[in-house]
């Protein structure tokens, strides 16, 4: 697969980008890792990186093979003033990448703190929870619970995977994380009004669900809920890492041509800037 941009022309295609007002800039860098840039005064959050081979170094037999190498190292996110995790699987909560990003302010679901902690000897973990707002910078953010198959808390209620809802110089964002469609989503998601959603489109059957390969929105769900909730812009994720767990994303466009022409949407290339403009 091609890289669109990666390495140091990246960094500096990231530092170089000057956001106005009503205006955002965000990148691709595969899986579900998005890196999203406001106006200097607003600050850089990264959601979801994976930025090493921790999965195919830790079990060499695995069948989740990178198809291309990562677009930044670990290191070259040291300025980022945030990193969101949605969940613990090792493609989203990816330890070599979190050990070597610095001192930034990382947020995990609140069950998983204190397992993050021991793992990266950092102290500045903040607690996501389901619905409570918090802010970095300029962004607002609120978590969203998400279902993974199901919805799963731990004894204080609180949710292990999660989508996050954005708001930075007036655009509204939402990265849904892993997460099937329900009624409970489509709620909290068309009451925020996203400008932008970012959504996978990998899905799952049977013979993935048997080899313990957890589902996620198919393109068609991908579609129909970009639409229900409103959004402006719709973004793939979550389709283009790993070859034994994707689905043609021929599939979603051809959907879309098919059934929704007017809809606006994008395929980003590994390493690829977007702005978006209100």
């Amino acid at each position: 697969m091609k890289v669109y941009k990666q390495g140091e022309s990246l960094v500096k295609e990231i530092t170089g980008t000057r956001i106005y007002d009503g205006a955002i800039s965000f990148w691709n860098l595969g899986q579900a890792g998005i890196l999203i840039k406001g106006r200097e005064e607003d600050g850089l959050v990264c959601i979801d990186p994976y930025l090493s081979n921790s999965i195919e170094q830790a079990n060499p037999d695995t069948e989740f093979k990178r198809a291309y190498p990562p677009v930044l190292s670990p290191s070259m996110l040291e300025n980022a003033d945030a990193i969101l995790i949605t969940h613990q699987h090792d493609d989203h909560l990816d330890f070599s990448t979190l050990r070597e990003v610095g001192q930034n302010r990382i947020v995990v679901p609140a069950p998983i703190v204190s397992m993050v902690q021991s793992e990266t000897c950092y102290k500045n973990i903040v607690a996501a929870k389901g619905n409570e707002s918090f802010q970095i910078k300029g962004f607002q953010i609120t978590p969203v619970p998400a279902a993974h198959i199901r919805y799963e808390v731990d004894l204080q209620g609180n949710h292990h995977y999660l989508g996050y809802c954005l708001e930075v110089n007036g655009v509204r964002l939402f990265h849904s994380g892993d997460t099937i469609v329900t009624p409970e989503l489509i709620e909290k998601v068309k009451d925020f009004q996203p400008h932008v959603v970012f959504l996978p489109i990998n899905g799952g059957d049977y013979f993935r669900s048997s080899r313990e390969i957890v589902g996620n929105m198919s393109f068609r769900e991908a579609v129909e809920f970009s639409i229900t909730v409103g959004a402006d812009l719709v973004i793939p994720i979550h389709y283009d890492l790993f070859p034994n767990n994707r689905d043609n994303p021929a599939y979603f466009v051809d959907y879309l041509f098919t059934h929704y022409p007017n809809q606006k949407f994008h395929m980003m290339a590994p390493g690829e800037r977007f702005i978006y403009h209100l």
